[in-house]
């Protein structure tokens, strides 16, 4: 019984120093790091705004018919942009008091300029101004689906 013991405390020290006292002694140790996703993720649409708009009649600033000049400004908010095809050929320009547009409602006003005026890394501004406003009611400008994209990224 006596060598039983002695071979269970022999066993026992062993089981001690295999599990508390482990230390490597290696000369060299190698890392492994591997990157398993970046993710840069925007899923906001750009932002489209009329910052201003302006007749050149002063006596009646919010009416505007075929001889007055309207004088605007447009700002993008975004700073992924992929396509940006704004110009006076794609802004439509509609005269009336509903809030359904319909395709009779859009008239074809004298562009007679339409540049970019400012731009940062975040956004643009366009200034334009136009003439032969026709028709009678609320003057609506409508930037249609497409004009301006920015890249989507999800990863």
């Amino acid at each position: 019984m006596h060598k039983k013991i002695k071979i269970f405390i022999v066993l026992f020290f062993i089981f001690i120093f295999c599990f508390f006292f482990q230390t490597t002694f290696a000369k060299y140790v190698i890392e492994n790091t591997q990157t398993v996703a970046k993710l840069a993720i925007d899923q906001s649409k750009p932002i489209l705004e009329l910052l201003d708009i302006v007749s050149s009649n002063v006596d009646y600033p919010t009416y505007a018919n075929q001889t007055h000049l309207i004088t605007g400004h447009i700002k993008i908010t975004e700073k992924d942009l992929i396509r940006n095809d704004l110009s006076s050929d794609t802004l439509k320009v509609a005269v009336g008091n509903r809030y359904a547009i319909s395709e009779k409602d859009y008239i074809t006003p004298e562009f007679k300029s339409f540049f970019l005026f400012s731009e940062n890394a975040f956004e643009k501004i366009y200034e334009f101004s136009f003439t032969h406003t026709t028709g009678n009611g609320s003057l609506i400008l409508t930037v249609p689906e497409g004009i301006v994209e920015d890249k989507m990224r999800f990863g």
